[in-house]
């Protein structure tokens, strides 16, 4: 009976444990439960700072390129900062908020919510993320090299050997930058909306860039009827004949041969048709504008020296050369004695091809160039200097940076 007596109580002795053991393991589960909660909110709260970190500094990058405020860089950094954790979107609800804040940083903000404990009731409404970040531009940086392709192509290439210097100022694409064969291009800021592929970039390029819009959409630069007359008979300058062109409407194929010397006057040049420079030719101008129709096209060819100085006055007061948007020619330079080009390069619709063992454009003071479509091959280099003030030619408004060459960039202020 002892025995039996014994037993009955080791039983209940046991069947208390299970039931506490039962009841402990609910607050228990639920402990854990909430501590891997808890971590997973945390991690998820470092993503979010993280995606408005970056945003952050790509807005104020993008506000630190001349013109920048133009454009939409507020919605470009809330997407920016979006895309960066979209894995989290099936249990966070997030929105973020973009923009220029008073002290003229520029502010991200980002507040997500998530599902809570009790259908939300701990704590109600669910838990509440909220992560802000400021980034400041350094400075702001001047646009000298901008191709406007489409965003499936190339945009802005260089390849065997050529390059592109342009230290103090930013090169962009809105299509993609493509380098092949120990091309190189450097500059203070190198960027592509699309990609940037191949080596030889410094700093390195960024890619995913904002786009850049073209800086002079609003011009008109067709002059209607200008060309639709029968051409004049060819005007060519050769031996060693040294001779001027008066300002107006070339409705007539032009050509610098042989030894001979082709001074622009100073005005508006309209060429209906090719203008070529060749052999050992020169073509020289101070103060003028070179504006090609649809069908006209400019080659600077074999030893052929150009020398050119935009207008320092008019409507087209810092430009040199211009392409009608009409005009899907090619712009060629294939002459390693191409020494000044000294105002802003227009080509909406055209491709610039730059193909001579030579450095373009060295001599001028300041270079721009905007293109559809800029190809370098065969050892050329393309030399973009930025002494806005040391020269009398203008900066047109969108381009360019009065500040003088200072580099670019942007840090977080917190």
């Amino acid at each position: 009976m002892f025995s039996t007596g014994r037993k009955a109580k080791r039983r209940g002795e046991r069947g208390n444990l299970v039931v506490i053991t039962g009841l402990m393991a609910i607050p228990l589960s639920m402990i854990v439960v909430m501590t891997l909660e808890l971590v997973s909110l945390s991690s998820e709260k470092a993503r979010m700072q993280a995606a408005v970190d970056a945003a952050a500094l790509a807005g104020a990058r993008e506000l630190a390129v001349a013109g920048g405020a133009a454009r939409n860089a507020s919605g470009f950094a809330e997407e920016f900062a979006l895309n960066q954790v979209t894995d989290l979107a099936p249990r966070v609800t997030m929105n973020f908020t973009a923009g220029q804040n008073a002290s003229g940083g520029f502010q991200v903000s980002g507040v997500g919510v998530r599902g809570s404990f009790f259908g939300n009731l701990v704590p109600p409404g669910g838990f509440k993320i909220e992560v802000s970040a400021v980034a400041e531009a350094l400075n702001q940086q001047p646009l000298c090299v901008l191709a406007l392709p489409e965003i499936s192509t190339p945009g802005l290439r260089a390849g065997s050997n050529s390059s592109i210097q342009a230290s103090n100022c930013l090169v962009h694409s809105n299509g993609h930058i493509a380098t092949t064969n120990n091309a190189a291009i450097g500059a203070g800021t190198i960027q592509a909306t699309g990609t940037a592929s191949g080596t030889g970039y410094s700093p390195a390029a960024n890619s995913g860039a904002l786009a850049v819009a073209d800086p002079f959409i609003e011009r008109t630069i067709k002059r209607i009827g200008a060309c639709s007359g029968p051409p004049d008979g060819d005007f060519v300058v050769s031996g060693t004949v040294d001779t001027t062109l008066p300002a107006g409407v070339h409705n007539r194929t032009v050509k610098v041969e042989g030894n001979g010397t082709l001074t622009l006057e100073p005005g508006e040049h309209y060429f209906c048709r090719l203008l070529m420079a060749s052999a050992s030719g020169s073509l020289i101008g101070e103060d003028v504008i070179m504006i090609f129709d649809g069908n006209g096209r400019f080659e600077a060819r074999n030893s052929a020296t150009v020398s050119l100085t935009g207008r320092t006055s008019g409507d087209w007061a810092g430009f040199v050369i211009v392409s009608s948007r009409d005009n899907v020619e090619q712009m060629v330079i294939s002459s390693p004695k191409v020494d000044k080009l000294l105002g802003t390069v227009y080509l909406p619709s055209a491709l610039l091809v730059i193909n001579a063992a030579g450095n373009v454009a060295e001599a001028s003071k300041w270079s721009v160039v905007v293109a559809k479509d800029v190809a370098l091959d065969k050892n050329a280099s393309l030399v973009i200097n930025t002494d806005y003030a040391g020269s009398g030619v203008p900066v047109p408004l969108g381009v360019g940076n009065k500040a003088g060459n200072a580099k670019s960039g942007a840090r977080l202020r917190q």
